[in-house]
């Protein structure tokens, strides 16, 4: 899944024009990064392979990538916004006047991102119009004055909009509108507070704001951004807004660590594929096993990404970690991807304790009795590789039974 800097353009020419794959393959240290190293300089032949694809999902969140999804978003509501606009110059006023209020509403969820602001200015300005021509002027003129707070140097001239509609923003551009104080407050409290575009300070606090419609957007370090509009009047109550946690940067910023949950796993590979623009990811760990060293690796494809069995390749010293590496890349692209994330918790690396549930699923005797059939139907591979190629140790994941 693709994710780019955004501008209200190149949101839109990205998400029409390229791929939804990033033919990109990226590698997750699971504690020591020995065997991590190993298997990047094994993947050499790809088109594209981040060695550190969680410190490369990082980066592209600092620097303001999002997932396609939301350039696709915006690509909907701009398109919604030109053909209410069609309807409108066929003179289907009404039908625009409907398409319009709705491009506005799903545009403010996207208020929050760059070039956000200015879409939803261009809602609401040609909502304003078509009100205006509707005869509603009151509402034409609060989606005006809305439109330019927004994004005030737009020009308005007769080279995109017919006279009535150029002298109506003249008109709201000259109005003195009455003020009230806002009281507004977040959950958790700290967030920065803006109202249409302008910061006036951290939740809670109290703003002087214009009677009409305006657009507030709260941001807190860790939660995710919530953008907000409101009509104000002076019977208009407290602003209160709630800030959920900004799930896929925590799970980046807590890194590949030992020990994670399921869903947590979940999250942070899949928040790893999407922002680090990767099609693929895989973990890779070291552990010692009583035969020796052994690498660790499992294949996730895909957000939410679904992942192969855990593959163990034995190797006898460091000699034979480079074509142990291979031998697990290997395997892990010819087996099927059914499970979740599941290699930062594995027993062999974590220190995990074994379900006590189930004692006699772990009986050497019915491991003995099961074993090809448990090999043939959960581990896509499992061999040893070493320079000196000794016997080979088979071992099997026992946390997929």
């Amino acid at each position: 899944m693709r994710v780019r800097q955004l501008s209200i353009a190149c949101a839109i020419a990205i998400a029409l024009c390229r791929p939804a794959r990033a033919d990109g393959v990226g590698v997750v240290a699971v504690g020591q990064p020995d065997a991590a190293r190993a298997v990047a300089a094994a993947l050499g032949e790809r088109a594209r392979v981040v060695d550190d694809a969680i410190g490369e999902a990082r980066s592209a969140v600092m620097a303001g990538a999002v997932p396609l999804a939301t350039l696709e978003r915006f690509r909907r509501v701009r398109e919604q916004i030109d053909d209410a606009w069609r309807a409108f110059l066929r003179v289907q006023v009404e039908l625009a006047a409907s398409r319009l209020a709705t491009a506005r509403t799903d545009a403010e969820a996207l208020v929050v991102y760059p070039g956000g602001a200015l879409l939803y200015a261009d809602a609401s300005l040609r909502l304003g119009a078509v009100l205006s021509h509707l005869g509603r002027t009151a509402e034409a003129q609060a989606s005006l004055a809305l439109a330019l707070a927004l994004d005030p140097d737009r020009p308005i001239t007769l080279v995109e909009f017919s006279p009535d509609v150029v002298a109506a923003v003249d008109a709201v551009r000259a109005q003195k509108r009455a003020m009230r104080s806002l009281r507004i407050t977040s959950e958790p409290a700290g967030a920065l507070i803006s109202v249409d575009g302008k910061d006036v300070g951290r939740a809670p606090l109290s703003a002087d704001v214009a009677l009409g419609q305006h657009v507030i957007v709260a941001r807190l370090p860790l939660y995710q951004a919530r953008a907000q509009a409101i009509a104000v009047d002076d019977r208009t109550p407290d602003v209160a807004l709630d800030l959920e946690r900004d799930i896929p940067w925590l799970r980046l910023g807590e890194g590949a660590l030992l020990g994670l949950d399921d869903r947590a796993a979940q999250e942070l590979v899949d928040a790893t594929v999407r922002f680090a623009d990767l099609d693929e990811v895989v973990l890779v760990a070291h552990a010692e096993q009583r035969g020796g060293p052994a690498i660790l690796v499992q294949r996730c494809v895909g957000a939410p990404a679904r992942c192969t069995a855990v593959v163990e390749i034995g190797y006898a010293d460091r000699t034979g970690l480079p074509a142990a590496a291979r031998e697990a890349l290997q395997a892990a692209r010819a087996a099927d991807l059914r499970y979740a994330p599941s290699l930062f918790a594995d027993a062999r690396i974590a220190g995990t304790k074994i379900d006590q549930r189930c004692k006699v699923c772990r009986s050497p005797i019915l491991w003995g009795s099961v074993g090809a059939i448990a090999v043939i139907g959960t581990i896509a591979a499992i061999a040893i590789v070493s320079a000196t190629r000794p016997p080979p140790i088979v071992d099997v994941d026992h946390t997929k039974f």
